[in-house]
């Protein structure tokens, strides 16, 4: 399902390797130190990063000819994304059923009331917790078969 073979990106001060495969229905987790290359190795497998070389591929096809349809497939919660601080739950739930035609309204907004996120509330007065439920909740949202989570933990 992702393939990265001899993937390069070269960085002032910090060149990035990497080489792995993960097959459809395995769990693999990135674990490394702050600077490591664990988020940027996310970024060049969903293509919001050009790779300075190597080959990656998400579906058996090359990330240059992942289409709109395949990422439809692919749910994301990115460690440094958010929200725009004025929308609100019932805002987010409206843009992603139109980007996606598999989004569970019915389900995210089950989940969202069992996580206590308040549908009225606007994101800039939720705690870091609640957006970064809420970031795996929209991931989650759209039965997609790709799931990538950057997540930040403080140990």
């Amino acid at each position: 399902m992702i393939k990265m073979q001899n993937v390069r990106k070269v960085y002032p001060g910090f060149d990035f390797e990497l080489s792995m495969e993960i097959p459809e229905g395995r769990i693999t987790g990135l674990i490394g130190k702050n600077g490591a290359g664990k988020s940027t190795a996310i970024r060049l497998m969903l293509g919001l990063a050009k790779a300075d070389g190597g080959i990656i591929e998400l579906f058996g096809k090359p990330i240059t000819e992942i289409m709109a349809e395949d990422r439809q497939n692919i749910g994301v919660s990115l460690a440094e994304s958010g929200f725009n601080g004025q929308f609100t739950i019932v805002e987010v739930e409206k843009i992603l059923a139109k980007m996606y035609p598999k989004f569970e309204e019915s389900w995210f907004t089950r989940e969202c009331q069992k996580l206590h996120l308040p549908e009225g509330k606007q994101f800039k007065e939720f705690s870091n917790g609640m957006k970064a439920k809420l970031r795996v909740l929209t991931a989650l949202s759209h039965k997609a078969q790709l799931l990538i989570l950057d997540v930040n933990w403080i140990m």
